[in-house]
């Protein structure tokens, strides 16, 4: 899993402004951003698709938009490759935010997650998109089960990460 930035002053300003103030034309900077750090760390030239990490649908509906399906749409129009649903979230879980264990974090998304077309994803490799990764959780989780679904390769990218 790769990020362009930590998460801390500003990005980390910018970042809440993206998700909870409604800044949604912030993917358009960010996604670059995350494009280019793609290009320069990844063989974006093996990479079949592009995902991302989904909300509950009472999650969208209150934010109105999933900000990394908006990162992996400028992702994917950048880098020419397509953009795909292969992920739903099957249930609600507690917000990952709060919880400041690791091993709770983990307990936490497992069976969250489902793949939406197994064969779709089977044999393909999938660059998976989130906005923020703190312990790597859920991008974990959502790995496996892409994994577990017969993808050949899952890489992880988001905008930014936790130093440690």
């Amino acid at each position: 899993c790769i990020s362009p930035f930590y998460y801390k002053d500003r990005v980390r300003e910018a970042i809440i402004r993206f998700k909870f103030s409604g800044a949604q034309s912030y993917s358009r900077r960010f996604g670059t951003f995350m494009a280019d750090c793609a290009e320069n760390n990844l063989d974006c030239g093996s990479i079949d698709m592009v995902s991302c990490i989904p909300l509950t649908r009472k999650r969208l509906r209150s934010r109105g938009y999933n900000q990394a399906e908006l990162l992996a749409r400028e992702i994917s129009a950048a880098a020419g490759i397509p953009f795909a649903d292969t992920l739903k979230k099957t249930r609600g879980n507690s917000v990952q935010s709060k919880i400041k264990d690791r091993k709770k974090r983990a307990a936490n998304v497992i069976g969250a997650y489902e793949v939406i077309d197994p064969g779709l994803i089977r044999g393909r490799t999938v660059l998976l998109v989130d906005d923020v990764v703190t312990t790597g959780s859920t991008m974990s989780e959502c790995a496996r089960m892409l994994r577990r679904a017969g993808a050949a390769c899952i890489y992880g990218i988001s905008i930014a990460r936790h130093e440690d």
